[in-house]
């Protein structure tokens, strides 16, 4: 009776699994397709699965120059903000660390808060701030913007990690005569690895994708991808083959970051499962 009960949960395990992986990768199946679809038969319902690809929207798509500029923008505005959340996020809860205080150690919980604001709460008295500072139409517009929503959310996490760091590492190196930002260097950032790299594909994949504040805060000469992208789309008609190509060429960089970074996951996720 007991196996008969726990074969029924793990097929309605598996079947929920599934419908979810369904549900998430079918919008990226009909993007790609559509990309190598011609615009007649996009209109075909029910769709063909099999059909002749092309690589006319794509030779649209790269062959335009807004859209490497568009593209470039993006690379600089996301390195921008994962470089430095990381690195102000990493140094604030090394900071907590240090801070043994028991609002040191609620700190980084309060913090979190600030990430359940609503980016469109912010966004008038932020283009104010940035106008007023003349940062609008500049890259620092959108990397403080980012940054400013992103922060929050990196502070807890490394925080997290660093708080299962044992103290006596760090008081061992400060016998041995480090300070407290060599410790840092040399222990702290070592063991953030796994941390690190969540951060990074979290922090890159929202600033990539981040559309609210690009769209206020940048011009001509600094709109990002998803600005370009949705510029695509004319006032009267959409050009949906060449959106899906510039949808599909978005992609790219965010799965190729995903795996650079998967086997520092795996070595965080299996770091205690090892008896020593």
């Amino acid at each position: 009776m007991r196996y008969k009960k726990k074969w029924y949960k793990k097929v309605l395990l598996f079947l929920f699994f599934a419908a979810a992986l369904i549900w998430t990768l079918v919008p990226v199946y009909i993007v790609i397709s559509n990309s190598f679809r011609r615009t007649l038969d996009m209109k075909i319902m029910p769709p063909k699965l099999l059909f002749t690809p092309i690589l006319s929207h794509y030779e649209k798509i790269l062959t335009l120059d807004n859209f490497s500029k568009y593209f470039r923008n993006s690379a600089v505005i996301a390195v921008s903000v994962t470089a430095l959340t990381i690195l102000l996020g990493t140094l604030a809860a090394y900071g907590m660390k240090l801070f043994k205080s028991r609002l040191g150690q609620h700190l980084s919980n309060v913090l979190l808060l600030g990430k359940m604001v609503p980016a469109i709460t912010i966004l008038i008295p932020l283009f104010m701030m940035m106008n007023r500072l003349k940062l609008t139409g500049t890259f620092a517009a959108p990397i403080l913007a980012h940054s400013c929503m992103s922060l929050p959310f990196v502070t807890w996490l490394m925080a997290s990690f660093i708080r299962d760091i044992p103290t006596e590492l760090l008081e061992s190196a400060s016998v041995m005569g480090c300070s407290r930002m060599k410790a840092f260097w040399l222990i702290i950032v070592p063991l953030l690895k796994p941390a690190v790299a969540s951060a990074t594909i979290l922090v890159m994949q929202t600033s990539w994708n981040e559309l609210v504040f690009s769209l206020q805060l940048t011009n001509l000469k600094t709109y990002p991808l998803t600005v370009g992208v949705a510029r695509y789309v004319g006032a009267v008609s959409v050009d949906w083959g060449k959106c899906s190509a510039a949808a599909a060429i978005t992609m790219v960089p965010i799965i190729i970051v995903g795996f650079a970074m998967q086997k520092y996951l795996v070595s965080g996720m299996t770091a205690g499962a090892v008896k020593g």
